[in-house]
């Protein structure tokens, strides 16, 4: 058989008529993006329906936005296949457009599943009641959009799984998406920002807050702050308050456009109670306001204990639950510098304060922060009993912080009931049988 003459196939091809068609003047933006004819259905085209994306006809929204309905709802046995490929398309699509140099990780149908278990599970055991639903609203879509927010999710998802599952061992992957999670997010913290990359940028925060309190920096107390040698990770989870300040003033999710501005009205009326009144130090001991010299003439302008004491005061009384969570927080998030430098410089009664409040968060704590705030609190114990025992009233001072360790160092096994943790529906651990998605290969 003779080979064809690809200049006659040419000729022929040209020859043909091409088909008469009307082109699409308005159509939508992700079909123009694609190149493929758009039937201009509106609020969603067909063609934006079956990629599974959602349909934008205003020039202003960013293109190949998965669609949510498509992408958090299980799907019929059939087409489940086809949508996960699409959706997975589109957050590949998204990541590598803005990964820098083109350097990008792709997602695979178990990062999908992950990005799930963080929309119906992770994001709500996030601050409050009313904030973990604004998350969970706004924040899939948001992770969906940035690369830095994407790799903090899947990270702070695998931390919950391992918690679930009573395991320690980081994995690789888990570690990979970490390092990605804060080198891109100190990188996008330096360029110029939109309003969606601010409240990226807030979530984010929020999020790499609590990967950095589930990381413990010991398997037993001996090996924890104060009691091991210094280490430049001495207090990490103390020092973010500092930059969440920082972070609060870049973001500014109290700006009128920001799509977190209900988590952060929230957030702000918290922080900016006031806690100086003398009439919360009467819920702490006698002697612990003895020790700190907080009588009837001091002032946080004298007394760099103070506002810290009064803080403590405020929660003594309150117990930790999602809905009081942010005032916890405030301890850290307000604490003034003279005051944690006590804390670095080990002195008694800074670090005795400490041991106050991690006994309180302790006592009901979120799932991000039990095991560390346990191990810390132990060796503060052992430290104060150690090199301080010989203060007045010492021992009865740490009396309150032990009761709190009490049973605690004897953790339930999985499978029995536990309440030491916080979770979205009060329950730990979690069930495959409460996915969105059915995956096939």
């Amino acid at each position: 058989m003779s080979a064809r003459n690809p200049l006659q196939v040419a000729n022929n091809d040209s020859a043909r008529k091409r088909r008469a068609h009307t082109k699409s003047r308005g159509g939508c933006g992700n079909c123009k993006l694609r190149r493929v004819k758009c039937d201009e259905s509106r609020p969603c085209c067909k063609k934006c329906q079956t990629f599974g994306v959602s349909c934008t006809y205003d020039r202003i929204s960013s293109a190949l936005q998965p669609f949510e309905e498509v992408a958090f709802v299980l799907g019929a046995p059939q087409t489940t296949v086809s949508v996960n490929r699409a959706v997975l398309g589109t957050l590949n699509d998204s990541i590598r457009r803005q990964s820098p140099g083109g350097r990008a990780f792709q997602l695979n149908n178990r990062d999908l599943a992950l990005l799930n278990r963080f929309r119906e599970r992770t994001v709500l055991t996030l601050g409050s009641e009313k904030t973990s639903l604004v998350l969970q609203r706004e924040g899939t879509k948001l992770a969906f959009q940035h690369p830095f927010l994407l790799h903090a999710a899947l990270t702070l998802t695998m931390m919950h799984d391992r918690a679930d599952s009573w395991s320690t061992k980081q994995s690789v992957l888990e570690l990979y998406h970490w390092t990605e999670a804060t080198s891109q997010f100190n990188r996008k913290l330096s360029g110029p920002l939109t309003s969606s990359d601010r409240d990226a940028i807030w979530m984010a925060s929020a999020i790499l807050g609590c990967t950095t309190l589930g990381q413990v920096q010991g398997d037993s107390p001996e090996e924890c702050w104060p009691l091991r040698p210094p280490s430049v990770a001495d207090l990490d989870w103390l020092k973010l308050g500092e930059g969440k300040k920082v972070v609060w003033e870049i973001a500014d999710p109290l700006r009128p456009d920001s799509i977190l501005r209900p988590m952060a009205l929230e957030h702000y009326d918290n922080m900016m109670a006031e806690v100086s009144d003398q009439e919360s130090f009467k819920a702490l001991p006698a002697e612990l306001l003895e020790l700190c010299g907080l009588g009837p003439g001091s002032s946080p302008e004298t007394n760099p204990l103070y506002r810290p004491a009064a803080m403590l005061g405020r929660l003594m009384p309150i117990e930790l639950s999602q809905k009081t969570l942010l005032h916890f927080m405030g301890f850290v998030i307000l604490m003034p510098p003279d005051f944690l430098a006590l804390i670095e410089a080990k002195d008694h009664r800074a670090v005795l304060l400490l041991a106050y409040y991690i006994a309180k968060l302790r006592g009901r704590s979120p799932w991000w922060s039990g095991r560390r705030l346990q191990m810390e609190c132990e060796a503060i114990c052992r430290y104060l009993e150690r090199f301080h025992g010989g203060v007045p009233h010492m021992k009865k001072l740490l009396e309150f912080p032990r009761t709190y360790l009490v049973g605690l160092n004897h953790a339930s096994p999985p499978g029995s009931e536990s309440t030491e943790s916080l979770s979205a529906d009060g329950n730990t651990g979690s069930s495959e049988s409460s996915m969105s998605f059915v995956f096939s290969d």
